[in-house]
């Protein structure tokens, strides 16, 4: 028994040895460095002097997988920014990092088997070392005979030449030609999953350096050029206080890096779904603050317009063809594929005749068929433009290093967009009569001619505007007959006027539509000359008037004039198309199109007018938000639904609006509801369920998950938006959006699962004898935003269930964009008052009111 205790006493203290070992070498691997007598395993770390950075085996995400990474030691979440093993995950905590025999860095798994290696090591040196420095890079150097730090630069590999998904301060994207290197930002495949996924971000070199996002080899985002302070023509989200932009240049090769100016932690991101983010970590708020997500808008993906077409956000629709130019396929531009581009309406005439159409604020297209010529003035410029045949364009430009040039481009302009607060000036070539005057002018042709013109223009003009005075008189006189307006004295003194035919004031109808083109001075008498006392309401693209007489239709009734944005140019046969569309689509809950004017430049849309204007101006306001009562909001939601299901299943053509929201609800006198706006609809064929689409339009909040992350599109995306308007109008509150900390369906989903559905009503209404009725409309709204599409009803199941409280209604699964926490639904307060600030961000065509 003795020998047993005295065997147990020794075992003891054995394993108090070994323990003790085991500490003390894992002490000697703490640190920021190891040597061939060293390793990292599970548990263990490196970190970096300055304790900014630690290395060692984490999981990713939800995954159980372990992966050797680099991340930020301080940020507690997305705090990743460098993965070694990102093709081959260790499943279980055996994972070793070591020096190989060969002097490289390799992490092996439980059977020894390597998983990772480095592509370089230093077999020429004895005591290789792998450090992390405090710019988060692992590097691979000489070290000393201890074995201890050195401040040699020279490294044998290092983890900044093998960039993962995430740029940090010091890293560079751009070309190594020294080592045969491409150095780019690859997505991962998801949040968890670190393999390589199908986006790549990087800096294009050559003399005019430019940053490209591909998926695979289809560049699908470019900024402008680097000039040497910037890349013009983007927003300026390389540069900010705490952070600053570099792009160099060396005989090893062309660089972007952007360096810190204070201790804030800044990254450049590309995520799994293509998207680029430039964040910034607050210490203060302990938050990734997004300075810039990107593309950012419907201009920035690659080509978006086309060849030669320009695209701006401000217009409606966001695609134009300069003066000159028409749309490729005025059918495709009208249903908004616009990849097709414009093409010129006339040749150009090589060897005289030509001049430029000057286009500014505008981001320089695509550098391909692009030539720079360093040293080379504007007006030279211009000259060697016209002097070759095959030369569209010019511009000037900033080369960097204080020097400027001159660009030129044979062939068609693709990616060109306009810049708000833009500086640079495109000069687009297009025959002489269509040219600017400064630009067309100053040809050598025209300097030529000028003698001549002069001579020419003093003779013809006179008897030129003899001929058109004359012409003017005939023409007042015939119309003042046919369209003669009387004026009469009321027995009240009021002036009246009336049209003894309004009939002769429709200049055009199209038989098919039925669609009344009216004349401009109609109009224009109409609104009182487009006063601001006729204005009801104004948008990015337009300003909708009230016209303050009868007599412009003949049933003499009350309508709204959208007189669009000068900034719109559409084309008149595409414009006069797209009204014959809305005027086709006739139903109650739809805003009716009753006429529309073509007038030079100017387009114009006349609606039946609504009294009560959107829907949004009653549920979002404080006092009247208390007139809809429970039963006026729910014939608001069946009547969206209607509208809805007959754009979706009973109209000549399947619409998918794409841009439903309380904001495009329109309410007449009697609080019918009416949708509005299709400027973003698409029209599908009979048999055609979805389509995708690489430009998401909408307005965030409203969007489903499919649509805003996938660009998927199908009648279940108008399903989702009818859910949240239909949360809205029972709610009073407006959904925050997708990326908020709070929404309207976390809010909504935590009281449906605890049972308290009359807590999300509108305090306003008075819900006592509409229990049921609420908690079913409530139901029919959650099964309307659940996350998967093919789980939504569609609107004709809807209407069915609105209508009818005897149909069976199944239980709701989990919604879209639900905020979760550690699996669970957060805690959500109810929302106050300050909750109904306005927060859109869409692109629209037409809303009539």
């Amino acid at each position: 028994m003795r020998c047993l205790q005295a065997r147990g006493r020794g075992l003891l203290l054995l394993l108090v040895i070994v323990s003790f070992t085991v500490d003390v070498s894992t002490s000697i691997a703490a640190g920021d460095a190891i040597n061939r007598t060293l390793s990292i395993r599970d548990g263990d770390t490196l970190v970096s002097g300055g304790g900014t950075f630690e290395l060692g085996f984490f999981s990713l995400g939800g995954s159980n997988n372990k992966y050797l990474a680099t991340r930020f030691k301080n940020i507690p979440f997305d705090n990743v920014v460098w993965v070694a093993n990102r093709r081959a995950p260790l499943n279980e905590s055996t994972g070793v990092l070591k020096f190989s025999e060969a002097g490289n860095l390799i992490v092996e798994d439980k059977a020894g088997g390597v998983v990772w290696k480095s592509s370089a090591g230093a077999a020429a040196v004895s005591n290789p070392v792998a450090q992390l420095l405090d710019t988060g890079n692992l590097v691979i150097r000489d070290g000393d005979s201890n074995g201890s730090s050195s401040s040699s630069l020279d490294y044998f590999w290092q983890s900044f030449e093998e960039p993962g998904n995430t740029l940090i301060a010091g890293m560079k994207l751009g070309v190594n030609r020294k080592k045969g290197l491409r150095l780019e930002l690859t997505s991962w495949r998801s949040a968890d999953d670190p393999s390589p996924g199908n986006y790549t971000f990087g800096l294009e070199p050559g003399l005019l350096p430019r940053l490209i996002l591909r998926r695979g080899t289809t560049v699908l985002y470019s900024s402008s050029f680097w000039n040497g302070r910037r890349f013009s023509g983007i927003p300026d989200f390389l540069f900010s206080e705490i952070y600053t932009s570099v792009v160099a240049s060396d005989e090893n090769g062309d660089y972007y890096s952007f360096e810190l100016i204070g201790s804030n932690q800044s990254t450049i991101v590309v995520q799994a779904d293509g998207k680029v983010r430039r964040l910034a970590w607050s210490s203060r708020t302990s938050t990734w603050n997004d300075f810039l997500t990107g593309p950012a808008d419907d201009c920035d993906p690659f080509g978006a317009c086309g060849p030669y077409g320009v695209c701006n956000t401000s217009s409606s629709p966001i695609c134009q063809c300069p003066r000159g130019f028409r749309p490729r396929s005025q059918q495709d531009w009208y249903l908004r594929y616009t990849s097709g581009g414009c093409v010129r309406e006339e040749t150009l005439q090589c060897g005289g005749g030509d001049g430029f159409l000057t286009l500014r604020q505008v981001k320089m297209p695509d550098a391909r068929n692009m030539t720079v010529n360093i040293g080379v003035g504007l007006d030279e410029c211009r000259e060697r433009c016209l002097s070759t045949c095959s030369c569209t364009a010019y511009a000037g430009s900033q080369i960097g290093d204080g020097r400027s040039g001159c660009l030129t481009w044979s062939g068609a302009l693709v990616d060109t967009r306009t810049v708000a607060n833009g500086r640079e000036e495109l000069y687009l070539r297009v025959p002489g009569h269509l040219a600017d005057p400064t630009t067309a002018e100053s040809t050598a042709e025209n300097k030529s001619k000028r003698s001549k013109v002069t001579v020419v223009t003093a003779t013809v003009v006179p008897v030129v505007l003899l001929f058109l005075l004359c012409a003017c008189g005939i023409w007042i006189k015939e119309r003042t007959k046919d369209t003669m307006v009387r004026t009469t004295t009321t027995a009240d003194g009021d002036m009246k006027r009336k049209h003894f035919n309004a009939s002769l004031n429709i200049v055009g109808e199209d038989a098919a539509a039925g669609l009344p083109l009216l004349d401009f001075e109609t109009i224009a008498l109409a609104t009182d000359n487009f006063s601001p006392s006729s204005k009801v309401g104004e948008g990015g693209f337009g300003t909708v008037y009230k016209e303050k007489w009868q007599g412009i239709l003949d049933d003499g009734q009350e309508v709204a004039v959208k007189r669009l944005s000068w900034i719109s140019i559409q084309g008149t046969n595409e414009f006069i198309n797209e009204a014959k569309l809305i005027a086709k689509l006739q139903h109650k809950n739809l805003v009716r199109l009753v006429g529309f004017c073509v007038h030079g430049e100017e387009r114009m849309l006349i609606y039946e007018y609504m009294q009560n204007s959107s829907l949004d101006s009653f549920i979002f306001d404080e006092i009247k938000r208390a007139l809809l009562d429970w039963s006026t909001r729910l014939d608001i939601i069946l009547g969206i639904a209607k509208g809805l299901m007959y754009l979706h299943h009973d109209s000549r053509y399947k619409i998918i609006h794409r841009d439903l929201k309380a904001s495009n609800i329109l309410l007449d006198g009697a609080m019918n509801p009416k949708i509005s706006d299709f400027g973003t609809a698409r029209i599908f064929g009979a048999d055609q369920n979805m389509e995708k689409t690489k430009r998401v339009i909408g307005t965030y909040g409203y969007m489903s998950p499919e649509y805003a992350i996938n660009g998927t599109i199908s009648i279940k995306s108008d399903v989702f938006s009818f859910g949240i308007c239909t949360l809205e109008v029972l709610s009073g509150v407006r959904n925050r959006g997708n990326g908020s900390h709070w929404n309207l369906l976390t809010y909504a989903w935590k009281l449906w699962q605890e049972g308290n559905c009359l807590e999300f009503l509108d305090a306003t209404v008075s819900n006592s004898f509409y229990t049921a009725q609420i908690a079913r409309c409530i139901q029919i709204a959650l099964l309307c935003v659940q996350e998967q599409a093919i789980d939504r009803p569609t609107m004709s199941t809807v209407v069915m269930m609105l209508s009818n409280e005897n149909f069976p209604l199944p239980q709701p699964k989990r919604p879209g964009f639900l905020i979760l926490a550690s699996g669970n639904v957060t805690a959500v307060s109810s929302p106050s008052k300050q909750e109904y600030t306005k927060n859109e961000l869409t692109i629209t065509l037409v809303d009539g009111r």
